[in-house]
Parts: structure tokens; C-alpha cells; sequence
């Protein structure tokens, strides 16, 4: 009667004990498992981080960009300068004999044929 509730007794310890090392191994890849997922989670949170600090650094170009873009349109142009003072010497005469010129009855008439060319017809 000893003999079945030791039996009774060992069959669990034994069973662990054949388990062990399988439970070990399960245990061993879990963790493996989330130290992998710890590792994911701390380039995520890296890479997140130095998107934080790009676009806060985009965002301090562009600030300044701004500024010096609002400090050049504050600035005044120079002034332009003023014609130089007109010379002492006297103008150049011009020969006016060497000038087109056309008489005044062909220049009439141009006048009319060009108005004439402009009224609307019915």
C-alpha cells in the first residue's frame, strides 16, 4: 500500500523532471523573445527621437530663413544717383537739311488715305 501513494507522489516530480529541460528551452525563447522586442522598442524610440530633433531643426532653418528674408525687405535700396550736372559746353548743333523730311500735300494726303481706310462700312 506504501508502494501507490509513492508512486502517487513521484509521478509529478518525475514528469517535471523530464520536463525541465523543455520548459527551460520554452522559458530561454521567451525571453529571447522579448529582449528582441525590447530591442525594437528602443530603435523605435530612437528613431523617433532623432525625427523630433530633424523636424525641430527643419523648423529653426526655416524660422531663421524668415527672418533674414523679413530683415532684407526691412532694408531700404540705395538711393539711385542723381543725373550728373549738365556740362558748361553749349549743344551740338544740328543740321536739319540732312534729316528726312516729306512735303506737306503727300503728307495730307497720306492723312486722308489712312483715315479713310479706318471708317467702318456699312
Amino acid at each position: 500500500m506504501r508502494a501507490a501513494p509513492l508512486a502517487a507522489v513521484l509521478a509529478p516530480v518525475l514528469a517535471l523532471a523530464s520536463a525541465g529541460p523543455a520548459a527551460a528551452q520554452v522559458n530561454t525563447d521567451a525571453m529571447r523573445f522579448q529582449e528582441l522586442q525590447m530591442q525594437q522598442e528602443m530603435m523605435r524610440q530612437r528613431m523617433l527621437s532623432q525625427e523630433l530633433e530633424l523636424n525641430a531643426l527643419d523648423s529653426r532653418l526655416r524660422t531663421e530663413q524668415a527672418i533674414r528674408d523679413v530683415q532684407t525687405q526691412r532694408t531700404l535700396p540705395p538711393l539711385p544717383l542723381p543725373p550728373p550736372a549738365a556740362s558748361p559746353r553749349a549743344a551740338v548743333p544740328i543740321d536739319t537739311s540732312k534729316l528726312a523730311s516729306m512735303p506737306d500735300d503727300r503728307l495730307a494726303a497720306s492723312n486722308d488715305a489712312v483715315r479713310e481706310a479706318s471708317r467702318s462700312r456699312p
